[in-house]
Protein backbone atom coordinates (compact mmCIF):
# COMPACT_ATOMS: atom_id res chain seq x y z
CA UNK A 1 0.00 0.00 0.00
CA UNK A 2 1.41 3.39 -1.00
CA UNK A 3 1.48 6.30 1.43
CA UNK A 4 1.98 9.92 0.51
CA UNK A 5 4.56 10.99 3.01
CA UNK A 6 6.14 14.31 3.84
CA UNK A 7 9.83 14.37 4.38
CA UNK A 8 12.01 16.64 6.48
CA UNK A 9 15.66 15.92 6.11
CA UNK A 10 18.98 17.04 7.63
CA UNK A 11 22.36 15.25 7.62
CA UNK A 12 23.10 11.66 6.47
CA UNK A 13 25.78 8.98 6.49
CA UNK A 14 25.18 6.01 4.16
CA UNK A 15 26.68 2.64 3.52
CA UNK A 16 26.77 -0.41 1.04
CA UNK A 17 27.74 -4.00 0.21
CA UNK A 18 26.32 -5.74 -2.81
CA UNK A 19 24.98 -9.17 -1.89
CA UNK A 20 21.27 -8.80 -2.39
CA UNK A 21 18.84 -10.24 0.16
CA UNK A 22 15.39 -11.66 -0.29
CA UNK A 23 12.50 -9.23 -0.06
CA UNK A 24 11.94 -10.19 3.58
CA UNK A 25 15.47 -9.18 4.59
CA UNK A 26 16.64 -5.83 5.89
CA UNK A 27 17.77 -3.97 2.77
CA UNK A 28 20.44 -2.12 4.74
CA UNK A 29 22.79 -5.12 4.48
CA UNK A 30 23.76 -3.67 1.08
CA UNK A 31 25.82 -0.99 2.73
CA UNK A 32 29.33 -0.68 4.13
CA UNK A 33 30.57 2.56 2.54
CA UNK A 34 30.01 5.87 4.27
CA UNK A 35 29.46 9.15 2.46
CA UNK A 36 28.47 12.40 4.17
CA UNK A 37 28.56 14.77 1.20
CA UNK A 38 25.16 14.39 -0.48
CA UNK A 39 21.92 16.25 0.21
CA UNK A 40 18.21 15.60 -0.27
CA UNK A 41 16.91 17.07 -3.53
CA UNK A 42 13.68 18.94 -4.19
CA UNK A 43 12.65 20.15 -0.77
CA UNK A 44 10.70 23.34 -0.14
CA UNK A 45 11.06 25.59 2.87
CA UNK A 46 8.92 24.39 5.75
CA UNK A 47 6.55 26.84 7.44
CA UNK A 48 7.49 27.90 10.95
CA UNK A 49 5.90 25.52 13.44
CA UNK A 50 4.79 23.02 10.79
CA UNK A 51 7.02 20.27 12.22
CA UNK A 52 7.24 20.93 15.96
CA UNK A 53 8.58 17.43 16.63
CA UNK A 54 11.74 18.12 14.63
CA UNK A 55 15.04 17.96 16.51
CA UNK A 56 18.46 19.03 15.26
CA UNK A 57 21.46 17.12 16.60
CA UNK A 58 24.73 19.06 16.72
CA UNK A 59 28.14 19.01 18.35
CA UNK A 60 31.15 21.26 18.82
CA UNK A 61 32.23 23.60 21.60
CA UNK A 62 33.81 26.55 19.76
CA UNK A 63 32.37 25.82 16.31
CA UNK A 64 29.03 24.04 16.24
CA UNK A 65 28.43 21.51 13.46
CA UNK A 66 25.11 20.07 12.36
CA UNK A 67 24.98 16.28 12.65
CA UNK A 68 21.56 14.76 11.99
CA UNK A 69 17.84 15.19 12.23
CA UNK A 70 15.76 13.45 14.89
CA UNK A 71 12.27 13.52 16.37
CA UNK A 72 10.91 14.22 19.85
CA UNK A 73 8.73 11.29 20.91
CA UNK A 74 8.46 12.10 24.63
CA UNK A 75 9.59 15.09 26.65
CA UNK A 76 12.95 13.40 27.22
CA UNK A 77 13.28 10.84 24.42
CA UNK A 78 14.68 11.77 21.01
CA UNK A 79 14.44 9.16 18.25
CA UNK A 80 17.08 9.05 15.52
CA UNK A 81 19.26 6.74 13.42
CA UNK A 82 21.88 4.75 15.31
CA UNK A 83 24.61 5.78 12.88
CA UNK A 84 24.02 9.41 13.85
CA UNK A 85 24.83 8.58 17.48
CA UNK A 86 27.95 6.66 16.43
CA UNK A 87 29.54 9.86 15.14
CA UNK A 88 29.53 11.49 18.58
CA UNK A 89 30.14 8.39 20.68
CA UNK A 90 33.70 7.61 21.74
CA UNK A 91 35.35 5.18 24.12
CA UNK A 92 34.12 7.18 27.11
CA UNK A 93 30.58 7.73 25.87
CA UNK A 94 28.98 10.71 24.15
CA UNK A 95 31.17 13.76 23.59
CA UNK A 96 30.44 16.62 25.99
CA UNK A 97 29.45 19.09 23.27
CA UNK A 98 26.66 16.91 21.86
CA UNK A 99 23.35 18.81 21.98
CA UNK A 100 19.75 18.54 20.82
CA UNK A 101 17.94 21.66 19.61
CA UNK A 102 14.19 22.18 19.30
CA UNK A 103 11.73 24.91 18.40
CA UNK A 104 13.32 26.38 15.28
CA UNK A 105 13.53 25.74 11.55
CA UNK A 106 17.19 26.69 11.71
CA UNK A 107 19.46 23.95 13.02
CA UNK A 108 21.82 26.40 14.72
CA UNK A 109 19.16 28.17 16.75
CA UNK A 110 16.26 27.14 18.94
CA UNK A 111 16.46 25.85 22.49
CA UNK A 112 19.36 23.53 23.30
CA UNK A 113 19.31 20.62 25.74
CA UNK A 114 22.19 18.53 27.02
CA UNK A 115 22.06 14.76 26.72
CA UNK A 116 22.06 12.41 29.71
CA UNK A 117 22.70 9.19 27.78
CA UNK A 118 21.96 7.28 24.61
CA UNK A 119 20.74 3.81 23.65
CA UNK A 120 21.22 2.15 20.29
CA UNK A 121 19.60 -1.10 19.24
CA UNK A 122 21.70 -4.01 20.60
CA UNK A 123 21.97 -5.55 17.13
CA UNK A 124 22.98 -2.34 15.35
CA UNK A 125 26.00 -2.84 13.09
CA UNK A 126 27.95 0.19 11.90
CA UNK A 127 29.32 -1.52 8.80
CA UNK A 128 26.03 -2.83 7.49
CA UNK A 129 23.72 -0.23 9.05
CA UNK A 130 21.32 -2.98 10.05
CA UNK A 131 18.97 -2.12 12.92
CA UNK A 132 19.77 1.57 12.42
CA UNK A 133 17.70 2.93 15.29
CA UNK A 134 18.60 4.64 18.55
CA UNK A 135 17.52 7.20 21.10
CA UNK A 136 19.14 9.99 23.06
CA UNK A 137 17.67 11.06 26.38
CA UNK A 138 17.84 14.69 27.45
CA UNK A 139 19.08 15.67 30.89
CA UNK A 140 15.84 17.53 31.63
CA UNK A 141 12.32 17.59 30.24
CA UNK A 142 11.94 19.44 26.96
CA UNK A 143 9.51 22.31 27.42
CA UNK A 144 6.55 21.96 25.07
CA UNK A 145 4.88 24.92 23.35
CA UNK A 146 3.37 25.81 19.98
CA UNK A 147 6.77 25.29 18.29
CA UNK A 148 7.82 22.18 20.24
CA UNK A 149 5.65 19.06 20.42
CA UNK A 150 6.11 15.30 20.59
CA UNK A 151 5.17 13.17 17.58
CA UNK A 152 3.02 10.03 17.95
CA UNK A 153 4.96 6.94 16.92
CA UNK A 154 3.00 4.48 14.82
CA UNK A 155 5.09 2.50 12.94
CA UNK A 156 6.86 13.62 5.02
CA UNK A 157 10.27 13.40 5.29
CA UNK A 158 12.11 16.50 6.71
CA UNK A 159 15.59 18.03 6.08
CA UNK A 160 18.45 20.22 4.90
CA UNK A 161 18.57 20.35 1.11
CA UNK A 162 20.66 18.96 -1.73
CA UNK A 163 23.53 20.37 -3.71
CA UNK A 164 25.93 22.96 -2.37
CA UNK A 165 25.95 23.94 1.27
CA UNK A 166 23.53 22.65 3.90
CA UNK A 167 20.34 24.70 4.07
CA UNK A 168 19.98 26.79 7.22
CA UNK A 169 16.20 26.47 6.94
CA UNK A 170 14.18 23.31 7.50
CA UNK A 171 12.99 21.80 4.22
CA UNK A 172 10.15 19.38 3.57
CA UNK A 173 9.31 17.02 0.73
CA UNK A 174 6.30 14.87 -0.10
CA UNK A 175 7.15 11.44 -1.42
CA UNK A 176 5.65 7.98 -1.89
CA UNK A 177 6.52 4.61 -0.39
CA UNK A 178 7.17 1.49 -2.49
CA UNK A 179 6.20 -2.07 -1.79
CA UNK A 180 9.05 -4.40 -0.83
CA UNK A 181 9.36 -6.19 -4.17
CA UNK A 182 9.51 -2.96 -6.19
CA UNK A 183 12.01 -1.48 -3.75
CA UNK A 184 14.26 -4.55 -4.09
CA UNK A 185 14.24 -4.34 -7.88
CA UNK A 186 15.01 -0.61 -7.95
CA UNK A 187 17.73 -0.86 -5.32
CA UNK A 188 19.42 -3.75 -7.12
CA UNK A 189 19.33 -1.86 -10.41
CA UNK A 190 20.76 1.27 -8.79
CA UNK A 191 23.54 -0.65 -7.05
CA UNK A 192 24.66 -2.31 -10.28
CA UNK A 193 24.51 0.97 -12.23
CA UNK A 194 26.16 3.18 -9.61
CA UNK A 195 28.47 0.57 -8.04
CA UNK A 196 28.34 2.41 -4.73
CA UNK A 197 25.98 3.62 -2.07
CA UNK A 198 25.29 7.19 -1.04
CA UNK A 199 23.00 8.93 1.37
CA UNK A 200 21.33 12.30 0.99
CA UNK A 201 23.39 14.21 3.53
CA UNK A 202 21.31 16.25 5.94
CA UNK A 203 18.44 13.81 6.26
CA UNK A 204 19.62 10.97 8.49
CA UNK A 205 17.65 10.33 11.64
CA UNK A 206 14.66 12.43 10.61
CA UNK A 207 11.07 11.25 10.78
CA UNK A 208 9.07 9.57 8.02
CA UNK A 209 5.45 10.40 8.83
CA UNK A 210 2.09 9.56 7.37
CA UNK A 211 0.44 12.50 5.66
CA UNK A 212 -3.06 11.55 6.84
CA UNK A 213 -2.45 11.60 10.60
CA UNK A 214 1.12 12.85 11.10
CA UNK A 215 2.24 9.74 12.97
CA UNK A 216 5.86 8.67 12.59
CA UNK A 217 6.41 5.20 11.17
CA UNK A 218 9.96 5.41 9.85
CA UNK A 219 13.42 6.91 10.35
CA UNK A 220 15.62 8.17 7.51
CA UNK A 221 18.52 5.73 7.23
CA UNK A 222 20.30 5.46 3.87
CA UNK A 223 20.00 5.66 0.11
CA UNK A 224 21.72 6.01 -3.24
CA UNK A 225 22.90 9.28 -4.86
CA UNK A 226 20.11 11.83 -4.74
CA UNK A 227 17.70 12.58 -7.60
CA UNK A 228 18.73 9.58 -9.74
CA UNK A 229 15.52 7.61 -9.39
CA UNK A 230 16.73 5.10 -6.80
CA UNK A 231 14.71 4.53 -3.61
CA UNK A 232 15.70 6.00 -0.25
CA UNK A 233 15.66 3.66 2.74
CA UNK A 234 14.05 4.03 6.14
CA UNK A 235 13.97 2.09 9.38
CA UNK A 236 10.55 0.50 9.86
CA UNK A 237 9.66 1.47 13.44
CA UNK A 238 7.03 -1.25 13.77
CA UNK A 239 9.82 -3.83 13.65
CA UNK A 240 11.35 -2.33 16.80
CA UNK A 241 8.33 -1.63 18.98
CA UNK A 242 9.29 -4.04 21.77
CA UNK A 243 12.78 -2.58 22.03
CA UNK A 244 11.60 1.02 21.69
CA UNK A 245 8.95 0.66 24.39
CA UNK A 246 11.61 -0.76 26.72
CA UNK A 247 13.94 2.26 26.39
CA UNK A 248 11.57 5.23 26.09
CA UNK A 249 11.75 7.60 29.05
Amino acid sequence: MDYKARLIVFFTLLIGSFAFPTSEDDMSIFFEHTDVNARVVGGTQAAVGSHPHMVALSFGADVKSFLCGASLITQRTVLTAAHCIDVVHGENGLIDSFRVSVGSNQWNSGTEYTVAYNMTHPDYDFWTIKHDIGIVVTSTNVVLNNLVQTVPVTYDYIGGGAGGSLSRELLELRTNTLDGADCMIRAARASITLNMAHAPGGDSGSALRRADNGHQFGIVSWGFPCALGAPDMYVRISSYQIWLRSVIV
